[in-house]
């Protein structure tokens, strides 16, 4: 029966990155959830191992500050980059005890790059040999892996071990990955490239996966060479975890660059569709509701441009970032090459570059490329809409300028009309008045005579009826004698009619008088 693999001394480092701060909130400004790192750390993985040290990790923190979060205290302590208290020194675990099985030593250190926070969390076996399959032992529950985690910007993994029992490096290195990753880890990472780092062979895994945060990425050193432990300072450690920092931003902002051309395909699809408005609106025979419409279509489309705008300057700045860091990348990696031993084989980490600078940024500048000319065909077609805007607007002005014209103009017939009409009324009622003042002089004037007729028959009778008695009593000649006197009867009338007329006269006058003050 074939024994078992089996593995001396493993140990298993963590390299968790997570960002510290967030452009997006402003330069230098810290991010929301920036220390979740340091909380998962010490609440999960402290607890899964049991560790003391690792879950009063906050109170060895310059970041933190009565168990509180206190970013300040970077600036009040600075250490180049050093998050621990104790001059930024390791800090290391007491060895955890587990039942029926080896202790496990452990050890942290705490660090920020630039804008970046990390640790190198380490736990290992010391003079053990154990079964590959007992590897799971270093990972309580999946507590080391992305899911559990959470690093924004991701994280890798080391395994180091001494082969002891085994059938071939890269068989025993997938058995490792396989017995460590325990089934906790929905995605599995998958075998992509092998070198050899000090002389030992070392094999790299990786999930793949779009999202940076559960992205698991899993390195196997093998370390068959007795000479490699030597190589292994506190340099190389400097080296390499800012080489893993570096590549897990470039993936970062390579996923958030596909996210951005993403967002900004859609932004374009739907800007497509709007483009046949164009010819439904020109049909528009209302020019108000197509000036509208128009203006409607313009600002909608504006505003697509806008966000697809800034879609394009996202990934112009990725590109940006991404070539920082690939040039950080490539010197660190250079770094390496001038600590490195014949026979060493550091291409898979080259390839990792060349995948950088090659069809990262490449698929950048096509999807810029492709964006560019999308916002060149959208800004002519606004600027086309905005020339029918503007056409239509000064028809539509032009039109209501008439239109006001015609509305003045009918207004002033209208106000003529109507002063023409009160002309007419006026006249109308002159005419009306003078007519009744007419027909009132005609019917004074008939009242006059009527009361003058009247007057004289009545003052005529009274005389006659007066002067009667008279002929009676004084007979009367009728052969005229001009030496005689009037006979009485006729001296009676011609002084009564004297005497009338005088008075009808005054009368007469009289009246005019009070008719005149009256009227």
């Amino acid at each position: 029966m074939q024994e078992p693999p089996q593995i001396k001394n493993p140990s298993i480092t963590l390299y968790p990155f997570h960002l510290r701060d967030d452009s997006d909130e402003g330069y230098g400004e810290v991010a929301k959830n920036a220390q979740s790192l340091w909380e998962n750390l010490a609440d999960n993985v402290g607890t899964q191992f049991n560790s003391n040290e690792l879950k009063s990790l906050r109170d060895k923190l310059i970041c933190y500050k009565d168990k509180q979060y206190y970013p300040q205290g970077e600036q009040e302590k600075p250490n180049n980059g050093k998050l621990l208290t104790d001059d930024g020194k390791i800090l290391k675990f007491q060895p955890i005890t587990q039942p029926d099985n080896p202790k496990i030593y452990g050890s942290i250190y705490a660090l920020r790059i630039h804008d970046t926070y990390t640790a190198d969390l380490t736990f290992y076996y010391q003079n053990t040999t154990i079964k590959v399959s007992d590897l799971n032992q270093l990972n309580p529950q999946g507590c080391l892996l992305p899911n559990a985690i959470k690093s924004s910007l991701g994280q890798t993994l080391l395994l180091c071990a001494v082969p002891v029992v085994f059938d071939t490096y890269r068989k025993l290195a997938d058995e490792c990955v396989t017995a460590f990753i325990d089934n906790q880890q929905q995605a599995s990472p998958e075998f992509r490239r092998e070198g050899i780092l000090f002389g030992s062979p070392i094999f790299e895994y990786d999930s793949s996966e779009d999202d940076a945060a559960k992205r698991c990425h899993i390195l196997v050193w093998l370390q068959d060479n007795p000479e490699t432990p030597k190589f292994v300072t506190s340099t190389f450690n400097l080296y390499l975890i800012n080489l893993l920092c570096f590549r897990a931003k470039i993936l970062f902002v390579y996923g958030e660059a596909r996210k951005s051309y993403g967002k900004a395909q859609q932004i374009v699809a739907e800007l497509e569709k709007k483009l046949p408005e164009f010819s439904e609106i020109e049909r528009e025979q209302d020019r108000q509701v197509k000036l509208l419409k128009l203006k409607d279509l313009l600002a909608e489309v504006r505003t697509k441009m806008l966000a697809c705008a800034h879609q394009v300057r996202y990934l112009q700045e990725f590109r940006n970032t991404i070539d920082i860091n690939a040039e950080n990348y490539g010197d660190v990696l250079t770094k390496i090459r001038g600590l490195s031993i014949p026979g060493d084989n550091l291409d898979f980490w080259q390839k990792f570059l060349d995948l950088a600078e090659g069809k990262y940024q490449r698929q950048i500048e096509i999807d810029l490329n492709y964006l560019m000319a999308s916002q060149d065909l959208f800004q002519q077609s606004i600027s086309t809409v905005r020339g029918m805007v503007e056409i239509e607007q000064v028809e539509f002005d032009r039109e209501k300028e008439e239109r006001e014209r015609q509305r003045d103009r009918e207004q002033i017939q209208l106000y003529q009309q109507k002063e023409e009409d009160e002309k007419i009324r006026d006249r109308e009622q002159i005419q009306l008045y003078k007519q009744n003042e007419e027909q009132e002089k005609k019917r004074d004037r008939q009242l006059e005579n009527i009361i003058f007729f009247v007057g004289t028959a009545i003052g005529g009778g009274q005389i006659f009826s007066a002067a009667y008695p008279l002929i009676k009593d004084t007979p009367i000649r009728w052969q005229p004698d001009f030496s005689l006197p009037l006979h009485p009867f006729a001296a009676t009338i011609l002084w009564s009619l004297l005497f009338g007329l005088v008075f009808g006269l005054l009368m007469l006058g009289i009246a005019v008088l009070i008719r005149k003050i009256f009227r």
